[in-house]
């Protein structure tokens, strides 16, 4: 009926006795529907599939759906880690390399839920980043050709370093490049006098972090294939910069694998 209603003021019908004849035949339409629907006959569930209770008597079936949110290998993973156990920084980088399942070179990521607020900013990982990030320079020089090129949508960079004379022209795009979280910030440690050297550190394995709606920081530390001490590395240059007794819950995980719990230092 909506529907027709809709199709009628698009078609522009003043007249009224016509809108009404319409209506009604609309009207008239939508009972015999639901005649219909009500005469067919109800199929049967699907065997297996439970029912909920609704009210006291009735009781309506709910499918579910037959795809598995994960695979086998990935259940098969998760059975090598006990649950509900806190694993020591040793014990819980074991099992992520022992219950990496992807075919490809994973990342490991640390998850880390904190009792505060507002947490963000830099620091450089050791062993280095495990995604080798493109890094643009913004300078007075080259400031009006990379803001068209912006303006063009050719984002062909991962992270925008600014000297701080050049932020007022970034302005101009500030639109297009803070809803990607790609405009330069002091914060994030983007906006320096000594772009070169910002360059060279980022390149080398600094990287951003920043808590999340939930107080979440996610962040990728290493590949698998880069072995247990050079995770390790980036992990304690992570867990440095964490508040002092802030942190409520820490867990690692591979790229698809599942997750463990670790132990908060002290």
């Amino acid at each position: 009926m909506a529907q027709r209603v809709k199709e009628m003021v698009s078609d522009e019908i003043i007249d009224e006795s016509t809108v009404k004849k319409e209506v009604e035949e609309a009207k008239k339409e939508l009972e015999e529907e639901k005649a219909e629907s009500s005469d067919a006959p109800k199929e049967k569930s699907e065997v297996g599939v439970p029912t909920e209770s609704v009210g006291k008597d009735k009781k309506t079936s709910v499918k579910k759906s037959s795809k598995p949110a994960h695979g086998k290998k990935y259940f098969a993973a998760k059975a090598k880690i006990e649950k509900d156990k806190v694993y020591s920084i040793d014990e819980a980088i074991d099992k992520v390399l022992q219950t990496s399942t992807s075919s490809f070179d994973a990342t490991v990521e640390v998850h880390a839920k904190l009792a505060v607020a507002n947490i963000r900013g830099t620091t450089i990982l050791p062993s280095g980043a495990p995604k080798q990030k493109k890094v643009v320079e913004v300078t007075d020089a080259n400031a009006e050709d990379i803001i068209s090129k912006i303006k063009a949508n050719k984002l062909d960079f991962d992270i925008l370093i600014a000297a701080p004379s050049t932020m007022p022209k970034l302005a101009a795009v500030a639109k297009i490049l803070g809803p990607k979280g790609l405009m330069p910030s002091p914060k994030s440690g983007t906006v320096v006098e000594n772009t070169k050297e910002a360059m060279k550190e980022f390149k080398s394995g600094k990287v951003e972090y920043k808590q999340d709606d939930q107080k979440n920081i996610h962040l990728g530390l290493a590949k698998v294939s880069w072995g247990k001490e050079k995770i390790k590395d980036n992990l304690a240059a992570i867990l440095k910069i964490m508040p002092k007794n802030k942190v409520s819950a820490l867990y690692l995980a591979s790229t698809m694998g599942p997750s463990v719990k670790v132990e908060i230092p002290k």
